[in-house]
């Protein structure tokens, strides 16, 4: 690592005592409101389907419900394609093993479907448990229901969104910082953006690398990468392991320097790892560190 003025200033006086406050002030969350459900995405996906949600609606409570299906299949084949989507499947081919060897049921949009493929679907909505749900009026209303089905589906998503917000708050500071100096940055920056927006050359460990962040500032290029790990796991081991090596590769290009920011209580399960990554590069940060205005330092001073 390199030490920097800062650290004097919150009275962090050795590499000790550096990762001590790395480790000492690890987020426990970065959620932000907006995390648990993306609504905006939920209702669209609702509304994409509710012509036939509507159309489905009308089997509620009735008899005959196979026949009744079948001929809406055969009369409305849009509807079709809506099924998975009614027991929380994101697939229009679902595998079904059976006695007698796997059964695949296709629920892909199509202009009609011959009596035989719409018996088939009926009958994957008897077996699965569909059909009954609306027979009883277990379910009332199918728009309705989507709506919690979608947001179920969409918990799925927050894995992804945890990093997303990881990168987002990142960039508020570095947004910041460069709206007042006057830098550019690029957000998944490529070697190829790179060269074309700052006309520099960096090097990549593999072809499709995209840096979180790429920060010109005229004279010098910092490449950063940031993640949050709520939970433990070998994986840590091996992230850290990946952006020594990154930085090895970096470091050497004249003007070109790698920071990385991470966070979160997963690194209390991996302190070896990340202590070695800390030791053997120059700057590893987390958002407290940021706040602290390190990264302001660092980049400023061409650091």
């Amino acid at each position: 690592m390199k030490y920097i003025d800062r650290y004097k200033d919150l009275g962090v006086l050795s590499e000790n005592a550096v990762f001590s406050y790395i480790i000492d002030n690890l987020k426990d969350t970065i959620r932000t409101y907006d995390f648990f459900v993306a609504w905006e995405k939920v209702v669209n996906n609702v509304s994409e389907i509710e012509v036939a949600l509507n159309i489905l609606n009308s089997l509620i409570g009735k008899e005959n419900l196979e026949d009744k299906l079948r001929d809406l299949i055969i009369t409305y084949p849009e509807i079709v394609p809506v099924i998975p989507i009614l027991i929380a499947v994101r697939s229009d081919v679902i595998k079904i093993a059976d006695v007698e060897g796997d059964l695949y049921y296709n629920f892909k949009k199509r202009k009609s479907y011959t009596s035989q493929e719409a018996a088939e679907i009926v009958y994957f909505s008897r077996e699965c448990g569909l059909l009954q749900m609306l027979e009883d009026k277990t379910i009332k209303n199918l728009v309705d229901y989507c709506l919690g089905v979608e947001v179920g589906l969409d918990t799925n998503a927050r894995k992804n969104r945890s990093g997303t917000a990881m990168e987002s708050l990142t960039e508020i500071y570095i947004k910041a910082l460069c709206k007042k100096y006057n830098y550019e940055y690029i957000a998944q920056a490529t070697a190829a953006k790179i060269k074309v927006q700052f006309d520099k050359d960096v090097p990549t460990d593999k072809a499709d690398r995209h840096f979180d962040f790429a920060i010109n500032t005229d004279t010098d290029i910092y490449l950063i990468e940031v993640n949050y790990y709520s939970g433990g796991g070998s994986k840590l081991k091996s992230v850290a392991g990946e952006f020594t090596t990154l930085y090895q590769l970096i470091e050497p290009v004249e003007n070109t320097h790698f920071i990385w920011v991470t966070d979160g209580r997963g690194w209390l399960t991996a302190k070896r790892p990340l202590e070695e990554t800390f030791l053997s590069t120059d700057y590893v940060f987390n958002i407290k560190m940021i706040e602290d205005g390190l990264l302001e330092e660092v980049v400023t001073k061409g650091l």
